[in-house]
């Protein structure tokens, strides 16, 4: 926007006094309200309070007509706007309005009228603040009137010195700069005065007498330019030598530099090299249509559409592909292209070719190789799902072939104590129920060995599930067990995992009930499930302070029927962590466990790559 230099101080002067002036004025006006404001509380508090001891009388005697005088006294405040008196059981007892009073804002407060100890009623008295409002308005208009007289008066003194002081010297410098434009360098300029104008003005004599010995100088150094010309002259021969020099060393690489047409990609330079690539001479490169003529079948279509493409500018362009040499070999190279700006505004394209013949041997090989792999893969895979086969087989006969004949020895062992139980002492009985209890544990032995064989096999589903929900539902079953038990569960919220829903719970429910199982001797038993990082990854525990374990025994812990506590101690065969452990490596995870006897233990394990791709926020999925 163009201002002149008056108008400039004018505002910036007007901007000057307003601003501070209206902040003063803001905040005195806000001050002035707070306290006319507190002051309205105080009255408001101080009329409430003698509206409740004035009415103690009235409502323990029920005596409207000896409270009116006194509410009608409250009423007499212009700021009262409405008075109400209540009785608890009969309602209003008392009450007092002036509608028209409502001006601006209202204030209530209640309070609770007390006699002997006794809550007998309530008064409500409503106040307006709009006389608090005309005061402040009043307040303002004053201090409006005073700021504007204020301000006709700093701005008439301004402008009086202002065109003595400021513009008048101003409008003197333009005058002296424009002659200094001109290069009216003969006349000096006198300033006198010690103010910053005149010292400005000081300056440009100053600076014309400084314009007059520059201008003198430069007459001298074109002269000695001139003589400069003739040696750059002689630069410019070195640097074509050395350009030369540079084109030979390329020439001698492998890489082979190339220009041609923008439009019809006719060599307009190719290096020596190519002749040693396909083995034709260096002029048939030259000829038009070469490379089209030359360029393997299979790539020409690829080609013409990349390179038929208008390429921007500096913008390089990269394809691979075969050329026919002379002898019919099939030569790979990477040939390279950019648009470049010659003279007149021309473009033409400039670009290389390197031989890669050799690394594309290699691929080759490289794919040779890889297709042998899959085939091995595949063999291997065909192999496997054999072996499955016969697992699965030697499943099938475990479970029918061992189970038949325990449950006839379970079943003749019950017909025996149910037939001739009476007849055998307590030793022959406490033989059969040993027997008995063996078959049964050899039973679930196997379906237990089964189920581990299975782990293996199953196909897994992942998806994204909530850690947090699978453990609050298996604490929630394991207490419906045992609902006399008094356990602290803690579980952190909010973790999600991708993972196999089934094959989880699974995991988690054996490493749930081993801390429900192990705390049960334990006084203020706790469990607590929770995540924390570790170099960027999750990693969940599950934690107790039950009986715990020696960190020497570690090594057995995830084995198949290892046990380290007794069976008279605690319950189980001995397989629920193994097949914990087999759960989290099939989910490509880690478990491990710290612990310390009569401490409790903790279970740390992760989730791999298909474990982990769910730790952002998700809502809770179906378990």
């Amino acid at each position: 926007m163009n201002m002149t230099v008056r108008r400039a101080i004018v505002l910036a002067v007007i901007v000057g006094l307003l601003i501070p002036s209206a902040v003063i004025s803001y905040f005195t006006l806000q001050g002035q309200r707070n306290t006319l404001t507190e002051q309205l509380k105080k009255d408001h508090a101080r009329l409430t309070d003698i509206l409740v001891l004035g009415m103690q009388e009235p409502l323990w005697n029920l005596s409207a007509d000896a409270g009116m005088p006194l509410l009608n006294l409250i009423m007499d405040d212009e700021r009262v706007v409405r008075v109400v008196v209540t009785d608890p059981a009969l309602g209003v007892f008392l009450q007092a309005e002036r509608p028209e009073r409502r001006r601006s804002r209202l204030f209530q407060l209640r309070k609770t009228v007390v006699y002997q100890g006794s809550e007998i009623g309530q008064v409500m008295v409503e106040v307006d603040s709009g006389m608090l409002e005309a005061l402040l308005a009043n307040d303002r208009n004053k201090l409006l009137l005073t700021l504007g007289g204020q301000l006709l008066v700093s701005l008439a003194l301004i402008m009086v010195l202002m065109q003595a002081r400021i513009v008048r010297p101003l409008m003197r410098l333009t005058r002296d700069s424009e002659r200094l434009a001109a290069r009216e360098l003969d006349r000096p300029f006198n300033w006198h005065g010690t103010d910053e104008l005149a010292a400005l003005g000081r300056s440009l004599e100053s600076t014309r007498t400084s314009l007059q010995t520059l201008f003198g100088e430069l007459e001298n150094k074109n002269r000695a330019l001139e003589s400069d010309i003739a040696v750059r002259k002689q630069v410019e021969y070195q640097l074509r030598v050395s350009e030369e020099r540079y084109r030979r060393l390329v020439e001698s690489t492998r890489v082979i530099p190339w220009e041609a047409q923008a439009g019809s990609w006719r060599f307009s330079y190719v290096g020596p090299q190519a002749e040693a690539l396909l083995g034709y001479p260096l002029s048939m490169w030259y000829q038009e249509g070469f490379l089209t003529s030359y360029l393997h079948p299979d790539h020409r279509h690829m080609a013409y559409q990349i390179f038929g493409e208008s390429l921007p500018d500096q913008m390089e362009r990269e394809f691979e592909c075969k050329l026919l040499a002379a002898d019919g070999r099939n030569v790979w190279v990477s040939m390279v292209a950019s648009v470049l700006a010659g003279k007149n505004s021309e473009k033409y394209l400039q670009g290389y070719f390197i031989d890669i013949s050799s690394r594309k041997k290699v691929e080759e090989e490289l794919i040779h190789y890889r297709n042998h792999l899959e085939d091995l893969v595949q063999a291997r895979t065909a192999e496997l799902a054999s072996a499955n086969n016969e697992l699965q087989a030697f499943s099938y006969s475990v479970s029918h072939d061992l189970r038949a004949p325990l449950r006839t020895v379970d079943g003749f062992g019950q017909a025996l104590a149910e037939d001739y139980g009476d007849k055998l002492d307590e030793q022959g009985r406490d033989y059969i129920n040993r027997m008995r209890r063996a078959t049964q544990r050899m039973g679930e032995l196997i379906d237990t060995l089964l189920n581990l064989a299975r782990l293996a096999r199953s196909e897994m589903h992942c998806e994204i599930l909530s850690l947090s929900l699978l453990v609050q539902t298996v604490l929630e079953e394991l207490q419906n067990t045992d609902p006399q038990r008094k356990v602290e569960l803690l579980v952190a919220p909010d973790v999600f995992v991708h993972a196999d829903g089934k094959l989880l719970r699974s995991a988690v429910y054996n490493l749930l009930s081993n801390a429900w199982k192990f705390t049960s001797k334990a006084q203020g038993a706790k469990i607590e499930f929770g995540v924390k990082d570790s170099a960027g990854s999750p990693v969940y525990y599950i934690r107790d302070n039950g009986a715990g374990f020696d960190m020497a025994l570690s090594s057995k812990l995830f084995g198949a029927f290892q046990r380290l506590h007794t069976i008279h101690e605690f319950e189980g065969i001995g397989v629920g962590l193994a097949t914990a452990q087999r759960i989290i490596h099939r989910h490509r995870g880690e478990i491990w466990a710290e612990a310390e006897p009569g401490k409790g233990a903790t279970f740390y394990f992760t989730l791999g790559a298909n474990g982990n791709e769910g730790d952002a926020k998700m809502p809770d999925p179906q378990i």
